[in-house]
């Protein structure tokens, strides 16, 4: 793809299936341009690399409080609940361009949907945060819902952001009504 889309694309012309793969997942910002989605496997393991290195961190703080001479299980839990509460904010502020190690592992970006821009470093943060503290207390709720034998009522959530593919490069408004990911590689 190099040859038709610039040094954007990073994968090969011929791989036919990722191609068809990626004209399915194609969506269209609100200012036009067009990107391509990630998977749901790729977002998961972007959240998933993202939450262990705020985990970790969580655990190495309760540990280090934990073993200090004044240190107790109290505090080693609180400073760990803590860090695990604060380390988003902090983490998400040093990836405002939408790229954690999470999405430099899983190759996606976190993008605006309204611009296709990265978020500022406040909503970077926000978006760490969610993801790494939010999402874990959501899954909590859905799974004791789920024992309980309710289900979780509510408003949608409004969409302000969105994950998408790095490995196919984003199409400005105006381009083509089908996308040229899939292209022959003779084009």
């Amino acid at each position: 793809m190099s040859g038709i889309h610039g040094s954007a694309g990073t994968r090969p012309r011929g791989d036919a299936a990722l191609l068809k793969a990626a004209r399915t997942r194609v969506k269209t910002l609100r200012n036009g341009t067009q990107v391509v989605d990630s998977t749901v496997w790729r977002a998961v393991k972007a959240w998933a690399v993202d939450f262990g290195i705020v985990v970790a961190l969580a655990i190495v703080v309760a540990v280090l409080v934990g073993s200090s001479e004044a240190g107790t299980a109290g505090t080693a839990a609180g400073a760990g609940v803590a860090t695990w509460l604060v380390a988003p904010w902090l983490y998400g502020f040093c990836c405002a361009g939408g790229r954690s190690l999470g999405s430099l592992a899983s190759e996606t970006e976190v993008v605006r949907i309204s611009t296709g821009g990265a978020p500022g470093s406040w909503r970077a943060g926000w978006v760490m945060f969610a993801r790494t503290v939010l999402f874990t207390v959501l899954v909590l709720v859905l799974l004791l819902g789920t024992a309980e034998g309710s289900a979780p009522s509510g408003a949608e959530p409004k969409g302000r952001h969105l994950t998408i593919d790095r490995r196919f490069p984003r199409l400005p408004a105006g381009a083509p009504a089908i996308p040229p990911y899939d292209r022959p590689a003779d084009v």
